[in-house]
């Protein structure tokens, strides 16, 4: 039953936006979202004026179920259109926020599992079913995030995660707070992965939410 008050879209690089759902509990749900490198940022303004438009005040769960048609008609150039096709293609990812609900707003958000099978360190049978246990078991992530909440900027590789389930994995995690808001993002990933690029997003990120909650 969590309802939409808002939501703003920030582009942080040429590849990616930071969704930031707002909901009417005053909880803030984030979520990376991929897009063109070609897309303009007027594009992406013209999307976020047209959402909260038509998205604002209704519940989750009918935007999932009822985005597509919400959207049919409301694309004001070529550019907002692939933009707005891409919510449309995600929405069941993007506005499913079953931790919502939970006491305190202590849930965990996951958005990007298919691009991260993808990659080829997941190819094999074995290391994919381990991507989906961890993907499915939010107890693990939510642990190794809660362990990252009173540091700054952190970067586990492999073997040093205390579970032994992530040890395919590094997290890149930062913590961001305004008053009694508090969370981690992150970037869960290969081993093998750009790291300055990965580490600067994050951090970048982390102080965008940061000057948002304040």
């Amino acid at each position: 039953n969590a309802v939409l008050e808002r939501l703003e879209l920030i582009q942080i690089s040429s590849e990616r936006l930071l969704l930031v759902l707002t909901l009417k509990s005053g909880v803030m749900r984030t979520i990376f979202v991929e897009i063109p490198e070609r897309l303009a940022a007027d594009a992406v303004a013209q999307v976020a004026v047209v959402l909260n438009e038509r998205l604002a005040g209704l519940t989750l769960r009918e935007i999932r179920a009822t985005l597509a048609d919400r959207l049919r008609d409301a694309a004001p150039d070529t550019g907002a259109g692939e933009l707005i096709n891409i919510f449309i293609q995600e929405a069941g990812e993007l506005f499913d926020m079953p931790s919502a609900a939970e006491p305190h707003g202590s849930g965990v958000v996951l958005s990007g599992t298919q691009r991260l099978a993808g990659q080829p360190e997941f190819a094999t049978t074995e290391r994919l079913q381990g991507l989906l246990e961890v993907t499915e078991r939010r107890d693990l992530l939510r642990q190794a995030l809660a362990e990252r909440l009173g540091a700054g900027l952190t970067v586990t590789i492999g073997g040093e995660h205390q579970s032994p389930q992530l040890a395919p994995f590094t997290l890149v995690t930062a913590p961001y707070r305004s008053g009694p808001f508090a969370g981690v993002i992150g970037v869960l990933g290969p081993t093998r992965m750009p790291y300055d690029k990965i580490v600067a997003l994050v951090d970048h990120t982390s102080r965008l939410l940061g000057e948002l909650l304040e």
